[in-house]
C-alpha cells in the first residue's frame, strides 16, 4: 500500500514538472507583436511573394521571421547603446536574418532575394544622399 502511494505521488510530481516545463518554455520576454507590426510584416511578405513566387508555407515562415527580427531591431534601436554599437548590432542582425531566409527559400529564390535587397539598399542610399544635399 505504501509503495502505491509513493508511485502515485511520483506520477503527480512528474506530471506537475512536465506541465510547468511546458508553461515556462514560452518566452515571456518577447512581447506580442502589435497589429501594426503584423500588418507591416504581412505587407512585406506579400511584396516578396510577388517577387519570389513563394509557397504558402514560405510566406508564413517569412512573415514570422519579419516579426521576430522587427522586434529585435526595435530593441536595439531603443537601447541606450552608443550609435556605433547599434549600427554594428543592426548589421549583425541583418546577416542573421539573411541566414534564416536561406533556410526558408530555395537557392534561386534566395539569390534573387539578395539581389533585390542590394538594389533596394542602393536606392535608399541615393534617396538619403539627395535629402542630405538639399
Amino acid at each position: 500500500m505504501k509503495i502505491r502511494n509513493v508511485y502515485k505521488h511520483l506520477v503527480i510530481f512528474g506530471f506537475a514538472i512536465l506541465t510547468s516545463a511546458t508553461a515556462l518554455s514560452q518566452n515571456p520576454i518577447q512581447p506580442e507583436p502589435s497589429r501594426e507590426l503584423e500588418k507591416t510584416a504581412r505587407e512585406t511578405t506579400e511584396m516578396w511573394e510577388e517577387e519570389l513566387s513563394l509557397t504558402a508555407k514560405q510566406m508564413s515562415l517569412m512573415e514570422d521571421k519579419f516579426i521576430e527580427f522587427a522586434i529585435k531591431r526595435n530593441r536595439i534601436l531603443q537601447s541606450k547603446m552608443r550609435e556605433e554599437v547599434k549600427t554594428r548590432k543592426l548589421i549583425e542582425l541583418k546577416v542573421l536574418e539573411n541566414k534564416d531566409m536561406r533556410d526558408i527559400l530555395t537557392k534561386p529564390q534566395y539569390d534573387r532575394y539578395l539581389r533585390l535587397q542590394k538594389r533596394q539598399a542602393k536606392q535608399e542610399k541615393k534617396k538619403a544622399s539627395r535629402k542630405s544635399d538639399k
